[in-house]
């Protein structure tokens, strides 16, 4: 990336992510966190990347001490309104992942739905991880959710409409560049205002790849799983989902529930 020119993410994730992507799951996924993560009522829980602190706002309600951190100032903005909604007390902060100012402050620390491996170098996403090892307390659990990296080459390339209301059409087109390992998505949004294009570049990381970067900051993966349905996880599977521990190594990786 060039000295001052901006990241996809510093685009992508503006006012149209929620018309791009509609959650309606929420309220299981979090069943399915609590059933992995096993805290206590009133964990404090940093949910990073958290968009428009769907999870967040969820885990408040459940009793947690919930604190969303994310780049985009318009997703933190429909959550902290989504937060007074739901009359919770949810924190949100702004900033970037790779630069948590946190220090053992946390129970745990969850990153869901496929947001890491946003930047350039694997180096920068080795920050990310560095702290979050420093935000959590010793033994601080880590858990991520994303897409499981041996699927994509037999999904991808793909395309997709999909009509969000009377007036909004959603264009999708995705693909797997196997040069750079990446995942490669691009968005077009067609209504009343016009069209508008978004685009989208992920590092699609393996299991063992993924293992390596979190014990190399000593969070020690204790659990691999085939999402958040908690099915084992397999090549085949459609999503992955990591469970590592701060300071505590596994006797082995479990990879069913």
């Amino acid at each position: 990336m060039t000295r001052g020119a901006k990241g996809w993410f510093e685009t992508f994730f503006g006012p149209d992510y929620l018309t791009l992507y509609v959650q309606t799951t929420t309220p299981k996924e979090v069943d399915s966190l609590e059933k992995i993560l096993h805290l206590r009522k009133g964990a404090r829980v940093l949910d990073l990347a958290c968009g428009a602190g769907r999870h967040t706002i969820e885990l408040a309600k459940r009793g947690y001490d919930a604190v969303g951190y994310d780049l985009s100032e318009a997703l933190l903005k429909e959550a902290r309104k989504g937060a007074r909604t739901a009359k919770v007390d949810a924190s949100f902060v702004h900033g970037d992942m790779r630069r948590l100012r946190y220090a053992s402050e946390f129970d745990a620390v969850i990153n869901m739905f496929t947001s890491f491996g946003y930047f350039d170098t694997e180096g920068e996403d080795r920050k990310v991880l560095a702290g979050v090892a420093k935000a959590l307390k010793p033994r601080g659990k880590f858990l991520m959710e994303r897409f499981n990296r041996e699927l994509l080459p037999q999904q991808l390339p793909a395309q997709a409409w999909y009509v969000r209301d009377r007036n909004t059409v959603v264009l999708t087109e995705e693909s797997f560049d196997l040069l750079k390992g990446r995942f490669e998505t691009r968005q077009i949004i067609i209504d009343g205002k016009g069209t508008r294009e978004y685009s989208g570049s992920v590092r699609a990381y393996t299991l063992a790849e993924l293992k390596d970067l979190c014990e190399g900051q000593g969070l020690f993966l204790h659990r691999a799983l085939g999402g958040l349905d908690l099915s084992p996880y397999t090549a085949r599977s459609l999503r992955l989902v990591l469970y590592a521990v701060k300071g505590l190594e596994a006797e082995g990786i479990r990879t069913v529930w």
